[in-house]
């Protein structure tokens, strides 16, 4: 039957508390619990799995790049931590929403917590893309320029970080107006003249404006430039992630624009290319390739993830509600409702998919840096003394290289 029961709209309207109804969370997870149980079972079981394994997987990557040994030996360290700090702390976010959204136990239903809790949603997944963008745009600069690079040091990392957090947070202030509790039904919602998508505002511009152009535009351009950065390994010498990875607790702490500037000397300067890389500088640029490998697959997972979330997100606007009102029995057989949870089924499972980039970055670090693994099996299975006075002794021989003149 379609959705033209006269009676149901007849008994709205004498029913105030059955019309309120009809503006609650729970109305709809309701609605997408009746028609689309598969796709809620999938969000409710998935979601609580990866923030599992991303709460333990980003305090060990955290803790693993914030070590003396990984930050002394390249600038990505400052950044691949504070990622890990940030997806620890979006996954913390994400388990709240799932409580307010679909266990409806309302945890985000608090004046001043609603705007809070929303716009440290978004600066922290703003933050995300932002220092993904970053070291992509170094590890750009040290392989394409490798000289001028140099002023991009570890001085300078920490303030370019904080530069960009601050963006972040600038970015998603304006969430702080957007949402509000509902005085109709007590809950954390869009201002009512704001959900209106008739109507062209302020809201609807700048959450297109920036949705797209921060999980949009700087996804496609980290692609163009580790495009570049594959495009000038493969005329340099290959980038062997599993040599990297096994040489990488052998070799010299140098910094990466010197290691990066060696290595385009020895290519530039040989018959051979490859050969002489690996015959010279094999040994001294292993540091370099395993961060290399390590950024480059970081920046492909987020974007192999991120792109489709975005899509999605893109043509939400391009599928409706059915009409209404209507009873939930019914809107089976309206084809726009059919449409709309076609499109939402599609869209939770991307989701979940899209979720993952916040979880499994410690699986490529493990995978593409021995020295990460090695610190994070210890980290891990050792106890704090040990482990601490392991990490002093490597800081001392790490110190007396430096003296060498490396320049990290």
């Amino acid at each position: 039957m379609a959705c033209n029961n006269t009676t149901y709209f007849e008994m709205l309207q004498n029913n105030t508390e059955l019309l309120l109804e009809l503006y609650k969370a729970s109305y709809y997870v309701g609605i997408l619990n009746y028609h689309i149980p598969v796709a809620m079972k999938v969000n409710k079981i998935v979601t609580p799995i990866w923030v599992v394994i991303g709460v333990f997987g980003n305090i060990v990557s955290a803790m693993v790049w914030a070590n003396p040994r990984m930050r002394t030996c390249n600038t990505a360290a400052y950044y691949l931590t504070c990622l890990s700090i940030a997806d620890l702390t979006f996954l913390i976010l994400c388990f709240i929403y799932e409580l307010e959204n679909p266990w409806l136990l309302g945890p985000v239903d608090l004046v001043g917590w609603c705007q809070i809790f929303n716009m440290a949603n978004m600066a922290v997944q703003y933050f995300c893309v932002f220092l993904v963008f970053a070291f992509t745009v170094e590890r750009f600069l040290s392989m394409w320029f490798p000289f001028k690079s140099e002023r991009f040091g570890k001085t300078r990392t920490p303030r370019i970080i904080l530069c960009l957090l601050g963006v972040a947070v600038a970015l998603s202030l304006p969430q702080l107006y957007f949402w509000a509790i509902s005085p109709l039904v007590g809950e954390c919602q869009l201002r009512p003249h704001l959900s209106n998508k008739s109507d062209v505002s302020f809201f609807s511009i700048f959450i297109w404006c920036t949705e797209l152009a921060v999980f949009g535009v700087l996804p496609l351009v980290v692609l163009l430039l580790n495009t570049a950065v594959l495009y000038k390994i493969r005329h340099i010498g290959k980038l062997s992630v599993g040599s990297a990875a096994h040489h990488n607790g052998k070799s010299s702490c140098r910094s990466e624009p010197d290691q990066s500037a060696s290595l385009l000397k020895s290519a530039r300067g040989a018959k051979d290319p490859l050969q002489n890389s690996r015959a010279n500088g094999g040994a001294k640029t292993s540091s370099s390739a395993s961060t290399t490998a390590t950024v480059l697959w970081v920046s492909f997972f987020l974007i192999l993830t991120m792109l489709p979330n975005t899509l999605m997100y893109a043509m939400q606007e391009m599928v409706s509600f059915g009409p209404m009102p209507c009873r939930v029995e019914d809107m089976s057989g309206d084809s726009k409702w059919r449409q709309h949870f076609s499109f939402v089924s599609v869209r939770m499972i991307i989701k979940e998919i899209s979720l993952s980039h916040h979880v499994g970055n410690v699986f490529i670090y493990m995978a593409t840096s021995r020295r990460f693994l090695k610190l994070a099996v210890k980290t891990v299975f050792m106890r704090p003394d040990k482990a601490s006075a392991d990490t002093s002794l490597h800081t001392i021989r790490i110190t007396n290289t430096r003296g060498l003149g490396d320049g990290v």
